[in-house]
């Protein structure tokens, strides 16, 4: 492996190697040196292979062992700094806005967060970065700082990736920091209301009483709940996206305006395809 300059990958117990080397290989340290001598019945036995390995020869494997991992790794949290007091942590559907700092485990830079205006932001739990950092964001207060090692099954695996689009292999140096969160909502929702839904829904909402209602009338309404306290919004850099998105799953037949038939509350959908399913 010398003469390509570059290390050899395999996984061990898998029978992806010889048995030889799959015993030989048991056990060793990171960093380690060994020489592996292996009898043929381990190796290529009586037939030898290609025009190399003759029949019946023992090798000798002088190995370096550089790295190692395991499927089962999981990623390792390191808590640097936790506020006193804090009884609100990060969950999944929660969008959060971070700062953090992303290096190979020899201190590699790969990329920082610092080096923009902007902190980064996700939706948790959305499949937007990987897994390893989704797992280490969760149950974080705002301003707590965590180190996350995390392993290659839950980075980018054994192909690699560009770290500023979905995180890295590993984070290190200054770590994650949590710089703000806002609570989400459950999976498949653009916004729920804290309690029961106001009655008469769309009488309500037609605010002009003309038995219509237009995206602007729609949008004033959903502004009100959110201000109100009454509901909130999926989380998101860009509200007006989310309302517009709820208007367009609204109006059904994509005219401008949504009427008494087409408004249904998801919960009422949903009970639709249950009895459609039956």
């Amino acid at each position: 492996s010398y003469s390509r300059n570059h290390t050899y990958n395999t996984y061990i117990g898998k029978g992806y190697i010889i048995p030889g080397m799959d015993q030989g290989l048991q056990g060793v340290c990171m960093g380690e040196r060994r020489r592996v001598v292996v009898p043929p019945h381990l190796a290529y036995g009586e037939n030898g292979a290609g025009s190399k390995i003759p029949g019946s020869a023992v090798l000798i494997f002088d190995v370096h062992i550089i790295d190692f991992h395991n499927p089962a790794d999981p990623v390792e949290i390191e808590t640097v700094y936790r506020p006193e007091g804090c009884n609100v942590t990060t969950r999944d559907r929660d969008f959060i806005r971070y700062h953090y700092n992303c290096s190979l485990l020899d201190g590699t830079k790969l990329f920082s967060s610092h080096d923009y205006e902007k902190p980064q932001e996700v939706t948790l739990g959305t499949n937007k970065v990987i897994e390893g950092l989704n797992s280490g964001l969760l149950n974080m207060c705002v301003g707590e700082r965590r180190v996350l090692i995390v392993p290659p099954h839950l980075g980018h695996g054994e192909s690699g990736g560009r770290a500023p689009a979905c995180g890295c292999p590993c984070i290190a140096n200054r770590g994650v920091e949590l710089i703000s969160m806002e609570e989400g909502v459950p999976e498949g929702y653009l916004f729920i209301w804290h309690g029961e839904p106001p009655a008469n829904l769309y009488e309500q909402m037609d605010l002009n009483k003309d038995g219509e209602i237009p995206a602007d009338e729609f949008s004033t309404f959903i502004k009100t709940q959110v201000a109100e306290g009454k509901g909130r919004l999926m989380p998101s850099s860009d509200p007006e996206k989310v309302i517009a998105d709820m208007f367009r799953n609204q109006d059904r037949n994509q005219d401008g305006k949504i009427t008494s038939e087409e408004l249904k509350l998801k919960s009422d959908e949903d009970q639709e395809k249950i009895h459609e399913e039956l």
